[in-house]
């Protein structure tokens, strides 16, 4: 995972694989979804690289589901921190997250949901 600041207010994080080749598809992991997409499909998929601006309640969802589906890398981008009415509609902040930078304060748990994104 790098970090990567395009400026003093926007925070971008990235997760990614970071041998450059499209990763074997985990078909325990991803059976449902090869059955629904093909083979072909998960294997553009696994090669995607995404940006996701916005990491409230919506963006927090699209990461979740990105990842889940097993694209190679996902960079996140938000400019606004945690607020006390994010945590209503985000489940990846805590009430220690308040004050952080959403971006960087949502790449752990997101991290967590696939072990295949470093």
């Amino acid at each position: 995972m790098a970090n990567n600041n395009s400026s003093s207010n926007n925070r971008l994080e990235t997760m990614a694989f970071d041998d450059g080749n499209p990763p074997e598809i985990d078909e325990d992991l991803h059976s449902r979804q090869l059955a629904v997409y093909g083979r072909e499909t998960m294997r553009r998929l696994a090669a995607s690289n995404v940006l996701v601006s916005g990491m409230q309640g919506l963006g927090a969802e699209v990461a979740k589901n990105l990842i889940l589906a097993g694209v190679k890398s996902v960079t996140l981008h938000d400019e606004g921190s945690v607020e006390l009415w994010d945590l209503s509609s985000n489940f990846l902040f805590s009430e220690k997250d308040i004050g952080k930078n959403r971006a960087l304060a949502s790449v752990q748990k997101l991290q967590e949901l696939n072990s295949s994104v470093t």
